[in-house]
């Protein structure tokens, strides 16, 4: 197997390109068959990552955060091929690394390289989001996709991003200044299923329980669960928002009053008024949303 290593230098402030620096030596000590990629703007590892599946590649390794690999992964998407031929994984140098927290993918060049040729390969489900004019475009997820304060946050700090000091920064001047949004849900998982509509200061669609720097959204996900998790945070007064940021830490959300929990494998998603929605992180597009979980969809690294 040829690894195809695809770095964004300006991920994590630079740490990515000096991870790759030090990391280089090691795959040529240990044989690692690899190439490398490095993308030249925003929106290029889609572009890379497109064109080498295309040629035939199979294997891939994101050096940077979730964005990375939700760029990373795009690309491969929009190849046409069978996400299920591919391995995928990530060398986390980003910000939030969240995807990489739930895989317990180490950050160290050395502790590494020993995840690369020790940890399992397993099957991942993935979400795919259809929007836009007769729902014709397209976005793959493979961690989270949300909409509502997350997406507020997103736009407050800019494509550029930055440290996660900085994301809760604006999450704590967010909370204060942000309204919340009334959204309108219908499952499709069974014919009888009804629209509601909910005001919801948050609300999350989950196959990995980490997002936003840290932040335990679903305890209860899991790569192969086979279904989106959903959690729908009901919006609230500013300082009962601030009193209850310990339980998006401590993995006690769903215990929360104004939390509902449930599972679904398709939803629509609409706003009644301009609402965005992100992938992995990323700012994509405006509801409404279609949103479909494909189980067991591509191949990864993990050592959960």
């Amino acid at each position: 197997m040829t690894w195809n290593f695809i770095l964004n230098p300006q991920a994590g402030g630079g740490k990515a390109l000096r991870f790759w620096q030090q990391l280089k030596p090691l795959l040529s000590q240990h044989n690692i068959k690899h190439h490398f990629h490095q993308t030249q703007y925003q929106g290029h590892a889609k572009v890379l990552s497109r064109a080498l599946a295309e040629k035939g590649e199979r294997a891939f390794v994101a050096i940077g955060g979730d964005g990375s690999v939700n760029e990373l992964l795009q690309g491969i998407f929009e190849s046409g091929c069978d996400l299920q031929e591919f391995v995928l994984t990530v060398a986390p140098q980003g910000t939030g690394n969240d995807w990489a927290r739930y895989h317990h993918i180490p950050k160290s060049p050395n502790a590494w390289l020993e995840f690369l040729q020790t940890a399992n390969v397993v099957e991942h489900d993935v979400g795919v989001v259809e929007y836009g004019d007769d729902f014709l475009q397209q976005h793959v997820f493979i961690n989270m996709a949300g909409s509502g304060l997350d997406c507020h946050i997103l736009q407050q700090m800019g494509c550029a991003g930055g440290k996660s000091l900085r994301y809760y920064s604006t999450l704590l001047s967010s909370l204060y200044g942000y309204q919340g949004r009334t959204l309108h849900f219908k499952c499709f998982d069974d014919s009888s299923s009804q629209d509601v509509a909910r005001t919801v200061l948050l609300s999350m669609f989950c196959i990995g329980r980490y997002g936003g720097a840290g932040m335990d959204f679903s305890p209860k996900a899991h790569h192969q669960s086979g279904v989106l998790h959903a959690v729908f945070v009901e919006d609230m007064p500013f300082l009962q928002r601030l009193f209850s940021l310990p339980y998006l830490l401590n993995g006690k959300i769903e215990h929360h009053r104004r939390v509902q929990a449930e599972t679904m494998r398709a939803l629509l998603v609409a706003g009644e008024d301009t609402a965005l929605f992100q992938c992995d992180g990323e700012l994509i597009g405006a509801l409404p949303a279609r949103l479909t979980l494909r189980p067991c969809a591509i191949r990864v690294l993990t050592r959960c």
